[in-house]
């Protein structure tokens, strides 16, 4: 019994860590939709400088959504592969300003040099439709 719990907890995905500058952190919104076989659900990660477990076991893709002060928006996405691939499993989100740009980026393996950066883009640039506002609405509904 005790090799069969140790077996499952062995297999755990790592938690969501969202680093970079703490005055830059106070105004970033972190969502991350993880697609399974049979469900896709979307979790709070980051919030305003504070960081929340996510039940992020058995996820096949992930898209991590970023907001920053609720103007500037991105999204990430790519397959859970820590099952796949050699490396220390982490999943840690850098936001970081470089040049009056906020940019985002992932690291999935310590290994890793990670994600190429994205720029955070105005919602009217990110969303770019008739209808931004229902857009950015459903973008921000997210973290309540």
């Amino acid at each position: 019994m005790l090799l069969i719990l140790f077996a499952s907890c062995s297999h755990q995905e790592p938690d969501f860590i969202v680093k970079g500058d703490s005055a830059l952190l106070k105004d970033v919104k972190v969502n991350i939709e993880m697609i399974r076989d049979k469900q896709t659900k979307i979790a709070t990660a980051f919030y305003n400088g504070s960081s929340y477990a996510v039940d992020n076991d058995d996820v096949l893709r992930y898209k991590i959504y970023v907001s920053y002060q609720d103007k500037y928006f991105n999204t990430i996405e790519m397959d859970n592969l820590h099952d796949k691939i050699k490396g220390k499993p982490l999943n840690e989100i850098t936001v970081v300003k470089k040049d009056n740009k906020i940019m985002v980026s992932y690291k999935g393996i310590e290994e890793s040099s990670g994600s190429e950066s994205k720029e955070l883009l105005v919602d009217e640039v990110f969303f770019a439709s008739n209808d931004v506002q229902e857009q950015k609405q459903k973008f921000i509904d997210f973290y309540k």
